[in-house]
């Protein structure tokens, strides 16, 4: 097993600072606590803000609450069900592309069902990431999983946190190609102009992610002379999980797992729309919705996006394809009971029981 090369900045970092706000290299060391998180002014700040969104956005959009919940109850519950069996279904295809990136990564990662590397055991420390993603914000539960990966197998916390990040890059890059494609086909040339930001934050972060890479692809020996020596063995094992992950002869099925994943999302959003019932979105224009409310969980404000991605869904639906704001807010309550409030739910179960955690 591969042990974590450095330890030295974990520990420089002073006790007191993981109770007032948790690091990436607190995660590191001790791990997600429920309790402390919860407890943490950030957190509470984060949900306040959250609370904050949406009250504005149902009084922006002058949503009657009661005509809201009056079309949740009339949604179909097949669909709604079919809805939330394909979006776990995506977890298996995640679990599955983050094995290939740590296998590329020099991760022994072993074989057999009760290894700590096996398909179920990927599947619980990706859940649990998500979980951690939904209680806190600045996506901690990334940093979480990297932790499972070390407490679990002794692999070195900086080069599976390289394979995560490579995860990330994979979506982004493929949600942003995706995203122009289907604005492309629902708008043509002429992008509305409430939806150009979203585009320009898309845009930003992929021209930060190539550029990211191309320095640790071309100015590695610079970059790891100008960084504090204690943080250097840290850095060249993240640095080789990540360029260590982006191996040439995977491309072609990383690509394909990841759009998967993707057309996955946005075929989930369908099935609610559908749910609704009376809704005429053609497919483009859902896969634009959806990939748009996945981009906006990037922003690192609240927990899981919450608030900023049902407003964002519910702004765009109402905007820009003429759906009914009571209607509009009705679809971005589902599918976030499916792709949030479930993960709260179910992670909070699998974090109490898990031997792993």
């Amino acid at each position: 097993m591969m042990n974590e090369p450095s330890d030295t900045f974990a520990r420089s970092a002073e006790p007191h600072e993981a109770q007032e706000s948790p690091t990436v290299v607190e995660v590191e060391r001790e791990g997600f606590s429920l309790g402390r998180s919860l407890r943490n002014p950030r957190t509470i700040i984060s949900f306040v803000l959250a609370l904050a969104i949406i009250l504005f956005i149902f009084r922006g959009l002058d949503i009657n609450v009661a005509q809201t919940w009056s079309y949740i109850r009339k949604a179909n519950g097949w669909l709604f069900l079919l809805g939330f069996l394909v979006f776990y279904a995506t977890f298996p295809i995640r679990a599955f592309r983050w094995r290939i990136l740590m296998k590329n990564a020099g991760i022994p990662v072993q074989e057999g069902r009760h290894s700590w590397a096996s398909m179920p055991a990927l599947l619980e420390y990706l859940y649990l990431s998500w979980f951690a993603n939904c209680i806190v914000p600045a996506k901690l539960g990334d940093a979480y999983r990297g932790y499972l990966l070390k407490h679990n197998g002794g692999v070195s916390f900086s080069r599976t946190f390289g394979t995560i990040f490579t995860e990330r890059l994979l979506d982004m890059i493929v949600l942003f190609a995706l995203l122009v494609i289907s604005a492309w086909s629902v708008f043509g040339a002429s992008l509305p102009p409430n939806a150009k930001w979203v585009f320009a934050l898309g845009l930003v972060l992929v021209i930060i992610i190539v550029m990211g890479l191309a320095a640790m692809r071309f100015l590695s020996p610079f970059i790891r002379r100008v960084v504090p020596q204690r943080v250097e063995p840290m850095y060249a094992s993240f640095e080789a999980g990540t360029l260590g992950a982006l191996k040439p002869r995977s491309f072609p099925l990383l690509f394909v797992l990841t759009s998967l994943v993707w057309l996955g999302e946005s075929l989930r959003l369908f099935l609610v729309i559908e749910a609704m019932g009376g809704l005429s979105m053609r497919l483009p224009s859902v896969i634009f919705v959806a990939l748009m409310g996945s981009l906006l969980t990037t922003i690192p404000a609240t927990p899981g996006g919450l608030g900023v991605v049902e407003g964002g869904v519910t702004g765009v639906l109402s905007a820009l394809f003429g759906i009914a704001a009571p209607v509009a807010a009705a679809v971005a309550v589902l599918d976030r009971v499916i792709n949030y409030w479930s993960i709260v739910v179910g992670g909070l179960i699998v974090y109490v029981f898990s031997k792993r955690k």
